[in-house]
C-alpha cells in the first residue's frame, strides 16, 4: 500500500512540474525513469516512465497545436522509425502462420521498442541552454552514488535494503530477486533498482565512463571533482557486486575507449586521472571487498566470472550452438531471417538476453540493418560534433562513447533498451540533435 501511494504521489507531482515548465518535466522524467519505483497492479508491474513519457507527448503536442509552433524531426528518426515499421511488418505476416496473437501483449511490447522514438522527439523539440545540459549530467552523477550504495547493501544482506527491493523494485516476470533469496538468502548479486544484476552492471559502466569523461575534461571546483570520483569509485564496487561478467568484460572496453578516443586530446589530464582512480578504487575496494569476500558464494561467484573472462568462455553458455541458451532462437532466425518473427513468441525461442539476437528474431537481417543504420548515423552525427567546447560538444562525446559501449555489452544483454538505462541513451540522443535543428531553422535550413 505505500508503494502504491508513493508511485502515485510521484506521478502527481511530475504532471504538476510538467505544467509549470515541460523542460523541467523532462529533467523529471529522467530522475524517475531511473530511480522511482514499480507499482504493482495485480500481476501487472507499472513502472513511472512508461504512464509520464504519454503524459509529456500529449503536453508537447498540446503545446504545440495551441501556441502553432512547428515540431522539429531528424532523419535519426526516420530511420528508427523504418526498424519500427519492419517489426510491425513481421509480426503481421507471421501471425497466420503461430495461428494465435494477444493483441494487449504485442501492443506493450511495441510500446517498449517505440518509446525511444517518442524520447528522442520529446528532447528534440524543447529549448535547453547550456545550464540545462549540465544538470541532466549532473543528477546522473549524483543518482549514481545513492544506487551504488543500495546495491552494495543488497551484496551485505543488509534488511532495509532488501525489504525496499522486494517492495518497490521487483516484478513478477523478472525472477533474479527471488531466485537469490529464495537459493542463497540474500540478494548477492546486486540488482540494484534494475531487477537484474546484468542490467545493474550496464548502469555502472555507463556511470564509470560519464564520471570518467568529466574528470578528464576537467573545469570543476575541488567539492565537484571530489564527487566525480566518489561517483566513479563507488561505481566500480558496485559494478563488482553484481558479480557479472557483463561489467568485468565491459571494464575492457571503456579503458579502450578512453584510450582511443579521449586521451589523445588530453594525455595530462589522463594520467593524472588514471593514478587518481586507480587509488580512490584500491582505498574503497580495502574497505568493502574483504567485507563480501567474508561470503564464500561472493568469493567463488567472482573467481567464477573472472576464469570465463580470461579463459574465453563467458559466452559459451548462451551462445553454443548446441547446448547454448540460444539454440531454440538460432532454429527460429534460421526459419525466418529476412524479417524474423515480430512481436511473436515462438516456441523454444529465448529472446532476452542478447540485443543482437532479439533484433535478428524480432525483425531479421533487414530489421538489424536499420537499426544499426540508426545507430551509425548517431556516431557519425557525434563524430562531427563531439570536438566543440560548449556543452552540446561533451553530450556529444558522451553520446558517441555510450553507443559504443552498449553496442560492445548488447552482446550479452539488452543494451539500448535496457531498462531504465534505454530513457538516458535516447535522451541525450534527442539533445545531442537538438541545437543543429535549431539552427538550421533559425537560418532558414528548414522549412
Amino acid at each position: 500500500m505505500i508503494t502504491q501511494f508513493v508511485w502515485v504521489a510521484l506521478l502527481v507531482i511530475g504532471i504538476i512540474v510538467s505544467f509549470r515548465s515541460l523542460k523541467w518535466g523532462l529533467f523529471y522524467y529522467l530522475v524517475g525513469a531511473l530511480v522511482f519505483p514499480v507499482l504493482w497492479v495485480g500481476e501487472i508491474a507499472v513502472r513511472f516512465e512508461l504512464v509520464y513519457c504519454l503524459w509529456l507527448l500529449f503536453l508537447l503536442f498540446a503545446e504545440r497545436m495551441v501556441e502553432g509552433k512547428p515540431f522539429y524531426w531528424h532523419f535519426i528518426l526516420s530511420r528508427y522509425g523504418l526498424f519500427l515499421v519492419t517489426v510491425v511488418v513481421a509480426t503481421l505476416i507471421t501471425i497466420p502462420v503461430l495461428g494465435e496473437a494477444n493483441l494487449l501483449a504485442h501492443l506493450v511490447s511495441f510500446y517498449g521498442i517505440l518509446r525511444p522514438l517518442i524520447v528522442m522527439l520529446l528532447f528534440l523539440n524543447i529549448s535547453f541552454d547550456e545550464e540545462f545540459l549540465k544538470k541532466v549530467l549532473w543528477v546522473f552523477v549524483w543518482l549514481n552514488i545513492p544506487l551504488a550504495l543500495f546495491t552494495i547493501g543488497q551484496s551485505l544482506g543488509i534488511g532495509i535494503v532488501e525489504r525496499i527491493t522486494l517492495l518497490g523494485y521487483t516484478s513478477p516476470w523478472r525472477t533474479p530477486v527471488f531466485a537469490l533469496l529464495k537459493d542463497i538468502g540474500t540478494i548477492i548479486r546486486g540488482t540494484g533498482v534494475f531487477e537484474s544484476p546484468v542490467y545493474n552492471a550496464a548502469y555502472f559502466l555507463l556511470a564509470l565512463n560519464l564520471s570518467g569523461f568529466l574528470l578528464i575534461r576537467g573545469g570543476f571546483k575541488p567539492f565537484q571533482r571530489l564527487i566525480l570520483y566518489l561517483s566513479l569509485g563507488l561505481a566500480f564496487i558496485g559494478g563488482i557486486t553484481t558479480l557479472s561478467s557483463t561489467f568485468l568484460a565491459g571494464l575492457l572496453v571503456c579503458a579502450g575507449l578512453f584510450v582511443l578516443f579521449v586521451w589523445p586530446k588530453y594525455q595530462l589530464r589522463f594520467l593524472r586521472f588514471a593514478l587518481v582512480s586507480i587509488c580512490i578504487v584500491v582505498l574503497i575496494g580495502f574497505l568493502i571487498v574483504p567485507r563480501l569476500s567474508e561470503s564464500p558464494v561472493f568469493a567463488g561467484s567472482l573467481r567464477y566470472q573472472v576464469e570465463r573472462i580470461m579463459s574465453g568462455n563467458v559466452l559459451k553458455t548462451r551462445y553454443d550452438p548446441t547446448t547454448g541458451l540460444l539454440k531454440g532462437t538460432y532454429q527460429a532466425i534460421m526459419e525466418r531471417p529476412i524479417f524474423g518473427w515480430g512481436l511473436n513468441q515462438k516456441e523454444g525461442a529465448f529472446i532476452g538476453d542478447s540485443l543482437f539476437t532479439s533484433l535478428l528474431y524480432r525483425s531479421g537481417v533487414v530489421g538489424l540493418g536499420f537499426f544499426l543504420w540508426t545507430i551509425w548515423g548517431i556516431l557519425m552525427y557525434a563524430t562531427r560534433r563531439r570536438h566543440t567546447r560548449d556543452m552540446y560538444g561533451a553530450i556529444n562525446q558522451i553520446i558517441f562513447m555510450f553507443s559504443l559501449l552498449l553496442l560492445a555489452v548488447g552482446v550479452g544483454q539488452s543494451g539500448f533498451f535496457t531498462l531504465r538505462i534505454q530513457e538516458w541513451y535516447w535522451a541525450l540522443v534527442g539533445m545531442g540533435l537538438n541545437r543543429e535543428l535549431r539552427l538550421l531553422h533559425k537560418h532558414g535550413g528548414l522549412e
